[in-house]
């Protein structure tokens, strides 16, 4: 019987400890994600937004004071930047874990707004550098988050 006892105990210790190390195995096969993956699509987005918003800034330093420059003359330009950063946001906000970029892309929403308001008031050449700072900061931001999800894959 005591013999009995004793293989039982091994037995029991040894499943138990077989066990132990299979939970271990495949914790650490599993990987906690706590941000998003890389997005190419967003990388492509926000390049191609700061591409348009550099341009724009271009064309309104080079046309201040001309009727070129005037905010009704560009109007449009607002309507088509707003309706690229809101389809951005929706792919943003649709991939999981991803709430660092939502807020990055709302704070360019607001950068969009703050520069509509200040060309409906009358833009002047030293509006522009700090707007088009915001901008490509703003823009950094976001590409280095892609980036570095997109080294972390590798």
């Amino acid at each position: 019987m005591i013999g009995q006892g004793s293989r039982l105990k091994r037995y029991i210790f040894a499943s138990g400890t077989l066990t132990l190390i299979l939970i271990l195995t495949l914790a650490g096969c599993a990987s906690i994600r706590l941000i998003s993956e890389y997005d190419r699509e967003t990388d492509v987005a926000v390049t191609a937004f700061q591409k348009k918003m550099e341009r724009f800034l271009i064309s309104l330093e080079r046309n201040i004071g001309k009727e070129k420059a005037e905010y009704k003359n560009n109007a449009g330009f607002y309507d088509g930047i707003k309706v690229d950063l809101s389809a951005i946001r929706v792919r943003v906000a649709a991939i999981p874990k991803n709430e660092i970029t939502i807020q990055q892309i709302d704070l360019l929403i607001e950068n969009v707004n703050n520069l509509e308001r200040i060309h409906k008031l009358g833009m002047t050449h030293e509006d522009i550098p700090p707007l088009r700072t915001a901008f490509n900061e703003s823009c950094t931001a976001i590409l280095k988050l892609e980036l570095a999800k997109k080294r972390r894959r590798h």
